[in-house]
């Protein structure tokens, strides 16, 4: 019986020395999986990422020519572009950007939208743009950030873009940022 105590206080006093090595190692394995995936998908993709994301960035940049080359309804080589660009993006971004892009197409294609003067949609591509780089260098980049680098009426316009800002934040279900504090 004394025996039968002291093997049983044994097994009790071991039990979470077992149980946190077990936790541990359960979370080296997810962690080397997770780093495994991140891995293969930066070997196999770094320069189609690259592209990805400069693509999107040239919509902020270089709105008249990302228009002319990926919008263009008349152009069936136009359409499969930006198709190409929305099947990349889908399959390189994350889950949060992929849930942007998607809310994007959704009011790009919407009526709801459609009267204001595209300002939702450029707010749409700066968070694209951010959540993409994001994804591929692990940086983070204010979205309104990239709106103010290239908009000169940025400052007039501001309150509303934090206005869209805070729609898409809600849209995407996100924690959203501090616009008191940020630009």
């Amino acid at each position: 019986m004394t025996l039968a105590i002291f093997v049983l206080i044994g097994v009790v006093l071991k039990l979470p020395e077992y149980i946190t090595k077990s936790w541990l190692e359960e979370t080296k394995n997810k962690n080397a999986h997770n780093i495994q995936i991140e891995s293969y998908f930066k070997q196999l993709g770094g320069q189609q990422q690259q592209e990805i994301l400069s693509i999107w960035t040239e919509f902020l940049t270089d709105i008249a020519e990302a228009t002319k080359k990926y919008s263009n309804a008349q152009s069936p080589d136009s359409i499969k572009r930006f198709n190409k660009l929305l099947h990349d993006t889908v399959i390189y971004g994350s889950d949060r950007t992929v849930n942007i892009l998607t809310n994007y197409t959704h009011n790009m294609y919407s009526k709801k939208d459609n009267n204001d003067d595209g300002g939702k949609m450029m707010v749409y591509v700066a968070y694209i743009i951010s959540n993409l780089k994001e994804d591929f260098s692990g940086y983070h980049v204010n979205p309104l950030s990239l709106l103010k680098l290239k908009l000169k009426d940025y400052d007039d316009y501001v309150d509303k873009y934090k206005e869209y800002a805070k729609e898409i934040e809600r849209e995407i279900g996100g924690g959203g940022y501090d616009w008191n504090n940020r630009n």
